[in-house]
């Protein structure tokens, strides 16, 4: 087994760098002292190993876990068994300094320094375990089971050993990481002490024709070996797009939970990453680190079942909607409850508001009583808070650490505050403002980088068109010296296309006078635009959505819908309502079509605005029927009136109508003078309405026709 990943020794930890050394000065001295003790050797079995090692080391299989598997396994036992151990150590460093030393580009000297020192234990405890267990004898059955021993303390000091660098590289378990990635080819090490043993016995029983017989045995064993591999790798990767599947599902709920919360945008992703953090700094396996980030990515799910306008709210929740609110975690269990993880999540969301001395909701548990993944979440969770509600600052982290610390052994478990406290600081970043200099050499392998990744985030959890405008023309503002920037909606020339779905949705324009935009800011721009494609056509379709909703697609006016919700923030105000009624329009509709009526009901809603011009609402209630919600007074309003009624009546467009009687008939009322509530208006206003209604029709019928 190898390491496989590249790195700088200078970038390892200091623990992982002491363990190089030591390995390396175990090299050393297992290389010299079998040299300078080789004794009596059969030189041209020796050499034959030096050449099939030196053949098969680049012979490598690559394993599940990132590793590899190299022949030179088989070949190092073999050697151990037919010239002992000290030139079996020989042949064993000789095969891994070609390993690591060429082609020379692949060369890392702290690696072929960790794994020279590595070969040389090894292959010194399997030789001396093989030798103590044989010694002289001539039986096959103790050859057999030193061959055994040989390939397990083989396998034991290859896969700890790189185990333990792993680990202190990466700073995990050191038997997590050895149980996950090396435990499952315990049985490779086995065979391969078989094929040596096997070739034990060729060379015994045939010492011409062995050569011809064990390099087709090894180049079998590989070929085969590397086939099922190839298989395991396969079926992994499958598990791995069935699982970013799975994660894709999961974060689209929580944009979902982002965009019902107005107040916390981002705190979920936040909540997430530090939770994640504190799980593997309290060394945590893998499965339990997976179930945390999972519920701290649900843990705010229930608030889909939370009133909006609780979550929207400003400043304190009474008694009734902290109600409402509490019930939130228990609500999130129950809708995550059919989903099939393979770790508990629901556990730690339903509790991830109880407190450690037993005084949370919703089932007051205490202490350890408490699913750890809950207490990991809860800290997690009012340090992003605490953040959230204050300047971003380094004053606002400290005060929240300290908040946090006070709350130690009451509102939190104190293992997991210290574990918080001593990695906060590499963990806890603000979003950077772009730098207002512009790109030039150096700078721009990075800064182009960092300045996309702050747009990014400063338009996670933006909802509308506006807001992702202004995102994306302060950060272009900011990193394009002198220029001013706009974003328009739609498509337009001389501009930068911001595309979505293969159509041009939106349009960039930066100017700078007298001066042309480099190619780089020019790709800056380009990236902005592909960056904002996707969150913008997400927004202009929930606003187009919205405006669907509340907007009457014939005239342009709002609907009643939009009324409705008007009229529920007029309580305790004075306000008019003007409702009205076209006359004679079935007649238009019955005679010249109702395309006719159509184009006759768009102008009136375009007189309407005209007449009322500032009136707080106007709206289609349906079919032939409008309403104008004002705060003008009366005696303005019958003025408006008047002039609205004269504007429908002779308008050109309207002349065919005029022989039908067409026109309009409106009622006034108003709260309180003439109603108490919007409802009581209504019904006065079309009483009234209907009264100028009937008067007209007793004068058109007495009216004598010129």
């Amino acid at each position: 087994l190898i390491l496989s990943n590249r790195g700088h020794f200078k970038g390892l930890p200091r623990s992982a760098q002491i363990a190089v050394i030591l390995f390396g000065i175990v090299g050393f001295c297992s290389l010299m002292r079998s040299a300078l003790d080789l004794g009596p050797i059969e030189y041209y079995w020796f050499g034959l190993m030096v050449f099939v090692a030196v053949v098969t080391a680049h012979t490598k299989v690559k394993l599940i876990g990132g590793s590899s598997l190299s022949l030179l396994t088989t070949v190092a036992l073999s050697s151990v068994m037919v010239l002992g151990t000290k030139p079996a150590v020989i042949v064993a460093i000789c095969g891994v300094f070609v390993q690591f030393s060429f082609p020379r580009k692949r060369l890392v000297w702290h690696f072929l320094i960790f794994n020279l020192g590595m070969i040389g234990l090894t292959v010194t405890m399997a030789g001396t375990a093989y030798h103590w267990i044989v010694q002289d004898s001539t039986s096959v059955s103790d050859r057999l089971v030193g061959s055994m021993i040989a390939s397990l303390l083989y396998y034991f000091g290859n896969s700890l050993c790189v185990s333990l660098m792993i680990g202190l590289s990466h700073g995990k378990s050191i038997f997590r990481v050895w149980h996950d990635n090396f435990l499952y080819t315990a049985p490779t090490f086995f065979l391969a002490g078989i094929l040596a043993f096997a070739v034990l016995e060729l060379m015994q029983s045939f010492p011409a024709p062995v050569l011809l017989v064990v390099i087709p045995i090894l180049y079998l064993s590989y070929y085969s070996y590397r086939v099922y591999l190839q298989s395991l790798e396969n079926e992994k990767k499958h598990a791995e797009e069935m699982a970013e599947l799975f994660n894709s599902t999961l974060s689209t709920l929580v944009l979902a939970i982002d965009a019902k919360d107005k107040n916390t945008h981002g705190h979920v992703q936040r909540v997430q990453k530090y939770s994640r953090a504190i799980a593997d700094a309290m060394r945590l396996d893998q499965e339990q680190i997976d179930a945390i980030a999972a519920a701290a990515l649900l843990h705010d799910i229930g608030k889909l079942a939370v009133p909006e306008y609780i979550l929207s709210k400003q400043g304190p929740l009474t008694p009734e909607e902290m109600r409402k609110m509490r019930l939130h975690p228990q609500l999130g269990a129950e809708i995550i409850s059919n989903i099939k993880f393979p770790y508990p999540v629901a556990d730690s969301i339903l509790a991830h508001h109880e407190r450690f001395d037993g005084l949370g909701y919703p089932n007051g548990l205490k202490g350890e009583d408490i699913p750890l993944g809950a207490r990991v979440l809860t800290v997690a969770d009012v340090f992003d808070a605490y953040v959230s509600e204050h300047v971003e600052c380094a004053r606002t982290i400290a005060d929240a650490i300290k908040v946090l610390k006070e709350g130690a052994g009451t509102f939190f478990d104190p293992e997991v505050v210290d574990v918080w406290e001593s990695i906060y600081e590499g963990v806890v970043s603000f979003p950077q403002a772009a730098s207002s200099t512009g790109y030039s050499g150096i700078q721009r392998a990075t800064s182009e980088i960092k300045i996309l990744e702050s747009l990014a985030e400063s338009i996670t959890g933006l909802s509308t068109v506006k807001e992702i405008i202004g995102a994306a023309c302060t950060m272009l503002t900011n990193s394009v010296p002198e220029s001013t920037v706009a974003v328009q909606v739609g498509e337009h020339q001389d501009g930068i296309p911001v595309m979505f779905g293969g159509a041009v949705i939106a349009t960039i324009f930066v100017h700078r006078p007298g001066k042309p935009l480099t190619d780089d800011e020019l790709w800056l721009i380009s990236a902005v635009a592909e960056k904002i494609s996707a969150s913008l056509a997400n927004a202009m379709a929930l606003e187009s959505a919205i405006r669907d909703a509340t907007v009457d697609q014939l005239t342009g006016l709002a609907n009643r819908r939009a009324f409705e919700t008007a009229c529920e923030s007029l309580a305790g105000l004075d306000f008019s309502i003007v409702l009205v009624d076209v006359n004679s329009f079935k007649g238009v509709n019955d005679n010249y079509g109702h395309k006719a009526g159509d184009a006759a009901l768009i102008r009136i809603g375009a007189h309407l605005r005209a007449a009322f011009n500032h009136a707080q609402l106007i709206c289609r209630l349906g079919g032939d029927e409008f309403v104008v919600l004002t705060f003008a007074q009366r005696h303005d309003l019958r003025a408006q009136i008047r002039k609205f009624r004269h504007m429908v009546v002779w308008d050109p467009a309207h002349e065919p109508y005029r022989k039908m009687l067409f026109g309009v008939s409106c009622g006034l009322a108003s709260v309180p003078t003439d109603a108490a509530s919007v409802r009581d208006a209504m019904q006065y206003a079309d009483e009234r309405m209907y009264a100028v209604k009937a008067r007209f029709k007793q004068w058109a019928s007495r009216a004598v026709p010129v």
